[in-house]
């Protein structure tokens, strides 16, 4: 899956309040939980023109997607390439 598909199906879910991993699939939880970007997000929802369709949502989640691009999970061994943080495979 893209990074930025990723991204976008973590923020519906939180937006639908349904049930979401630590961090979109492929990011880093540590990374992702110091970059707060939920924090972030829930500023943009509350704006009047925060709907998925709209060119300030696509704008947050292209400018997300462009600051994560160095903290995804290698596939080998989940170790994040930024923080150096590793994680177990589930």
């Amino acid at each position: 899956m893209k990074l930025l598909d990723s991204v976008k199906i973590f923020f519906n879910k939180k937006r639908n309040n349904q049930e979401t991993g630590l961090a979109p699939e492929g990011v880093c939880p540590n990374c992702w939980g110091k970059q707060e970007w939920e924090g972030e997000f829930y500023k943009i929802i509350k704006s009047k023109d925060a709907k998925p369709e709209s060119q300030t949502y696509n704008n947050f989640i292209k400018d997300v997607v462009k600051k994560l691009d160095k903290i995804t999970l290698t596939k080998d061994d989940y170790t994040c390439e930024t923080c150096k943080v590793s994680y177990k495979k589930s």
